[in-house]
């Protein structure tokens, strides 16, 4: 059984390509190749929520900003040898209204203010180009054109490296359209059209299906390429006896095996999730051993002294604590937001933060500040509850 790789789908930066949505036809497509897709929803981009994930997307954030501490932390990432993925869209950094070139330009890539049109091989409309000019590479194996809609251009500098590239009739004419570079331990991919992945869009292509596959293989670092067909022609031209398979036969064989697959790390998912009941079971076994033996050597030393009840604590008492432990987090965080709140009024208030950045940082800590409140209220409620 193969590996399963871990891909992150970024949704802290307003981005327009969502597992939930746009890009749900997408994150089926990978679960159905050895991959799990799992959104990444956390305040900030921190090291220690994406250290096990083999490959992070970005799929076009849209007004909305890195933090330097964030892009410091997606360039370590890299260079440790993670894989990242980095989409735009039509304008760029300048028409969205982000700055994913001040990350992309670290690996010698940056997004254009342009927008990729061709009136003669296209989808229907100049702005649903075909692109064609493709170059070898493991990304583009076994792709004979990517649809690439409302896309951009992009500048490609250092040891970054042109894939694909608009035609010698399009607007602008031969300009990089996807590139990856390699940094450190780790791999970077950068188009400039998310649509390329989007359902009902690009990934409607055949040939935008294959590349998915491919990109994102070879930003975790697999390239194996396991292609039965080829292997039996390899045979057949040795003079080995090779057994004729339809393509239809071999595709419906393979894809029965993949849902085989999926069921089986479904199924592992769920005994963990048992184990982790069993485990907190065990636990609280455990806890009760440890008052029992308390109970039994008190009882020696303390004969003929009434038994103090509060040796043995209930269930229900436990989580009493345990609540009470988790509400006094909650209120302590809570506070901790709302004073960096007050600091970043104050520095607006100064002069010295620009209203567009005070507007974005109000707007994020305000959200994270009800998803507080919310948390703490039903933590309050379920307190309330058990001690009625």
């Amino acid at each position: 059984m193969s590996r399963r790789i871990k891909v992150l789908f970024d949704q802290t930066q307003n981005e327009r390509g969502r597992l939930d949505t746009t890009y749900s036809t997408l994150g089926n497509l990978l679960k159905d190749n050895d991959f799990d897709v799992e959104p990444y929803t956390e305040f900030m981009i921190l090291a220690k929520n994406i250290k096990d994930a083999e490959v992070l997307v970005f799929g076009c954030p849209n007004s909305s900003k890195l933090r330097p501490a964030e892009i410091d932390v997606l360039t370590h990432y890299v260079k440790a040898g993670g894989g990242l993925l980095l989409l735009s869209l039509s304008g760029g950094d300048r028409g969205l209204m982000n700055n994913l070139s001040k990350l992309s330009k670290i690996f010698g890539i940056e997004f254009d203010n342009t927008a990729v049109k061709d009136e003669r091989t296209n989808a229907g409309l100049p702005t649903m180009p075909f692109v064609s000019n493709l170059m070898a590479h493991s990304c583009t194996e076994d792709v004979q054109d990517i649809l690439y809609p409302s896309g951009c251009s992009l500048k490609v500098s250092g040891s970054a490296v042109i894939v694909a590239s608009s035609s010698d009739m399009a607007d602008p004419a031969n300009q990089p359209v996807i590139a990856v570079a390699e940094y450190g331990k780790g791999r970077v991919i950068c188009a400039g059209s998310y649509e390329i992945f989007r359902k009902g869009g690009g990934l409607k292509h055949a040939g935008n299906k294959t590349f998915a596959i491919n990109a994102l293989k070879w930003l975790s670092g697999d390239v194996r390429l396991a292609k039965p067909s080829k292997v039996a022609r390899v045979e057949s031209e040795k003079g080995a006896p090779a057994t004729e398979v339809s393509p239809a036969k071999l595709d419906e064989m393979e894809g029965a095996l993949r849902r085989l697959v999926n069921a089986v790390f479904d199924l592992q998912k769920d005994i963990g999730k048992v184990g982790e009941q069993v485990t907190r079971v065990d636990s609280n076994v455990e806890t009760l051993r440890e008052q029992f033996q308390d109970f039994a050597e008190k009882t020696q030393q303390q004969l003929g002294v009434m038994i103090p009840t509060k040796q043995f604590k209930t269930l229900e008492e436990n989580q009493e604590v345990d609540l009470q432990a988790d509400i006094k987090a909650l209120q302590r965080e809570v506070q901790s937001i709302q004073q960096l709140k007050d600091h970043i009024d104050q520095r607006h208030s100064s002069g010295i933060m620009a209203k567009d950045t005070y507007d974005e940082q109000v707007k994020k800590l305000d959200t994270r500040l009800q998803n507080l409140k919310n948390r703490l209220k039903a933590k309050k409620k379920e307190l309330k509850e058990i001690g009625q």
